[in-house]
């Protein structure tokens, strides 16, 4: 468990101890501000997916914000357990739930907090029903479909039509609906995303149709992400948008949504000038959480960053660009997948106007199981 060194309230967050996760308390609520409002408009609402920041206290004040369905989405049974201890009471876990232990921490959850899990599997089903029927529970369980991404998923039509009514007759669960992820879709135009948008989710309104054709009930149509949430959020049909990065955002986001802005920076420190056009950091894949790209470094255009190692980021930079840096001088870098960070602190050191404002716990990070 990490251990802050706390600083009085009041703090320049330039005197912050690095490396440090901090978060911009303004430009998280102007992210929020943005993206809720659009569905306040909609008949298809939010469902803010906080496996991107981990933090309840987050969660409460994007559930605060209005436009939502009331309730939030989750990677995993560890997420879920720790955002229901913080008083979050509609929960849906977007991902298969199927080993024996997962299922009975899953059934003893329903206890305190509705809780949908998604399957794609007749046998799931069957685990599920035989948990929940013992725990005297009612889960409520949506069809995955598998839409674009190589990963979990029944295939749309007749299999999810098959799938639901197996869920349907099988007691404990409660058939709510289907859900589907076609993954970021990053394109080069508006025009292009909305037809890859649409090209992803109309299978899964055509499902719906086939389902309900069949005699049941579909409440629940659950697809899109930050990437689409206008175009998936504005689709006849569609029920809820589980987005999640919108609220911190990340590098990887900044081309194709320029009206949000990165919340949640590293803060990191120049330790080292060992030769001209090089400085070395003490900040690297550690306390950055690389994964499938390197962040970026605000305030430095010309300035590359070379490689990171453990602990060490070196940045290098041309002859004629020096950009003047200097021991013991502050350096941001801007993550390239949020998530990926923030599951490598235990807290955020969150500012406003420049200045240390509070400490929010990542309560749920590291909850993979």
């Amino acid at each position: 468990m990490e251990r802050p060194i706390i600083k009085p309230i009041g703090t320049p967050m330039e005197e912050l101890d690095t490396p440090a996760l901090v978060l911009d308390l303004e430009q998280l609520q102007q992210n929020i501000s943005k993206v809720h409002s659009f569905f306040e408009g909609q008949t298809a609402k939010l469902r803010p997916h906080v496996e991107s920041h981990r933090c309840p206290a987050i969660a409460h004040q994007q559930l605060a914000a209005g436009g939502t369905v009331g309730g939030i989405s989750v990677t995993t049974v560890g997420q879920a357990e720790v955002f229901a201890q913080a008083g979050i009471s509609d929960i849906a876990i977007a991902n298969e739930v199927v080993t024996a232990q997962k299922i009975v921490r899953l059934c003893a959850l329903a206890h305190r907090a509705k809780i949908t899990v998604a399957v794609d599997s007749a046998d799931n089903v069957r685990s599920l029903s035989e948990a929940a029927r013992a725990a005297d529970v009612t889960l409520n369980v949506v069809v995955d479909i598998h839409t674009r991404l190589e990963r979990c998923g029944v295939e749309p039509g007749q299999p999810a039509v098959d799938l639901a009514k197996v869920i349907s007759q099988s007691q404990g669960l409660h058939f709510a609906g289907l859900t589907a992820y076609e993954g970021t879709l990053i394109t080069d135009t508006p025009e292009e995303l909305s037809a890859q948008t649409k090209n992803c989710i109309q299978p899964v309104l055509d499902t719906r149709e086939m389902v309900e054709a069949a005699g049941l009930e579909v409440s629940v149509v659950s697809v899109g992400g930050t990437h689409n949430y206008e175009i998936a959020g504005a689709m006849s049909g569609v029920t809820e948008v589980p987005a999640g990065t919108y609220a911190l955002m990340d590098h990887r986001y900044s081309a194709t949504r320029p009206g949000l802005k990165s919340a949640a920076k590293v803060m990191a420190t120049v330790t080292s000038l060992p030769e001209p056009g090089r400085a070395i950091l003490d900040t690297g894949k550690k306390a950055t959480g690389d994964d499938t790209g390197f962040p970026s470094l605000d305030d430095f255009p010309n300035v590359t960053l070379a490689s990171l190692s453990a602990e060490h980021g070196n940045i290098t930079w041309d002859e004629g660009n020096n950009p003047d840096f200097s021991i013991g001088q502050k350096v941001w870098y801007t993550p390239f997948e949020i998530g990926a960070t923030v599951n490598v602190y235990d807290y955020m050191q969150a500012v406003r106007n420049g200045k240390l404002e509070t400490v929010l716990e990542i309560s749920a990070r590291g909850r993979y199981r």
